[in-house]
């Protein structure tokens, strides 16, 4: 942090811009943004959400290429930048330090062999409740504890998420609400019950 710079935000303003050359790493202090990413066609997916103490960059900052994703402040935020020089002056010091910047890259592959593998092929409401689990979590990590509120995320940014229509996000909530696993709310979808929000995204609890 010593070697970061701090910048304000506006809200809805982008301090990485997807296929743009890698300038540092990024890590935000305070607000909440999300990392997107757009396809060919212009359509933009949520892929993660980021909260205060997270990072991004990771795969720019190991392969020196463009952004694979935009990161947007959903609220005005404060970031540190800690640019290309000194990230490469601390991580590419030995190995050890370099499997640092390379664990949290490590993690999204895994996620994402996952998702291809088992995700894509499983009934609407299992993809949902695991993509909601996702968001609530730091992006780069599959490691489990608490489930974040998912604020200012519509249902259409759900259904992007989960390549699923509105109507069957909208649907798929509505039984969450009653069972009293969520709370749904205007742009917020609260996690009320991990647990069962857990079970329900393997499969072994299944709702009417």
């Amino acid at each position: 942090m010593a070697s970061a710079s701090s910048h304000r935000l506006d809200q809805d303003a982008e301090i990485i811009r997807q296929g743009e050359p890698f300038s540092g790493l990024i890590c935000l202090l305070s607000g909440a943004m999300h990392v997107i990413g757009t396809a060919r066609c212009g359509d933009e997916l949520l892929i993660g959400v980021l909260r205060p103490g997270d990072w991004t960059g990771f795969l720019a900052a190991l392969d020196r290429g463009s952004y694979a994703f935009s990161v947007r402040a959903l609220v005005e935020c404060r970031v540190a930048r800690l640019d290309a020089a000194s990230t490469q002056r601390i991580f590419e010091r030995d190995l050890e330090r370099f499997k640092l910047l390379l664990a949290p890259e490590l993690a999204v592959s895994r996620g994402t062999y996952h998702y291809f593998v088992e995700t894509s092929y499983r009934p609407p409401m299992l993809r949902l409740a695991e993509r909601m689990i996702g968001l609530g979590r730091w992006p780069y990590s599959d490691a489990p504890g608490e489930v974040s509120r998912l604020e200012k995320i519509s249902q259409t940014d759900l259904a992007n998420a989960t390549r699923l229509s509105r109507q069957t996000i909208n649907a798929c909530l509505g039984k969450l609400g009653e069972q009293g696993v969520v709370n749904v709310g205007y742009r917020t979808v609260e996690v009320i019950d991990l647990y069962r929000l857990g079970l329900i995204a393997t499969g072994d609890l299944l709702l009417e």
